[in-house]
């Protein structure tokens, strides 16, 4: 089961689309963007706990919150944890580049499966601060 921001990749489609791509920093190590990645992962996991919407979309790219998918967090939410059940811990993976930005990959393990769940998160910076851009989980 593959599940995008708040069940709505469509929405993220035309966020990327709307918003315009700026160059990522050349030196920036994979050990840096984890650094950077590591607590916006954890504000969307807790956001996702909580039904935090605010928490949730935190560390969003500007450009997604204004879509208004706010209604749609909370139906989205209940399903992920209904196929997943709550958030229990992860294992990072790795860092890519990807464009203009990073995917940051983890194997995360939710309390209502015995599978790992592959976590990815895209951030692109934009005026020299990264934001979230993507978020999976399949």
């Amino acid at each position: 089961m593959r599940w995008g921001i708040g069940g709505i990749a469509g929405m993220l489609t035309i966020a990327l689309l709307v918003s315009p791509l700026m160059a990522v920093e050349k030196d920036k190590t994979s050990v840096d963007v984890r650094k950077t990645a590591e607590p916006m992962l954890d504000n969307i996991l807790a956001g996702m706990q909580f039904d935090d919407f605010q928490r949730y979309v935190r560390d969003f790219d500007p450009a997604l919150t204004v879509l208004g998918f706010r209604s749609q967090f909370f139906e989205a939410n209940r399903k992920i944890k209904a196929a997943y059940g709550d958030y229990v811990s992860r294992e990072y993976l790795g860092t890519l580049r990807k464009g203009n930005g990073y995917v940051v990959l983890w194997k995360g393990r939710f309390s209502g499966t015995s599978e790992h769940i592959l976590i990815k998160l895209e951030l692109v910076q934009k005026n020299k601060k990264y934001g979230v851009t993507g978020m999976w989980m399949e």
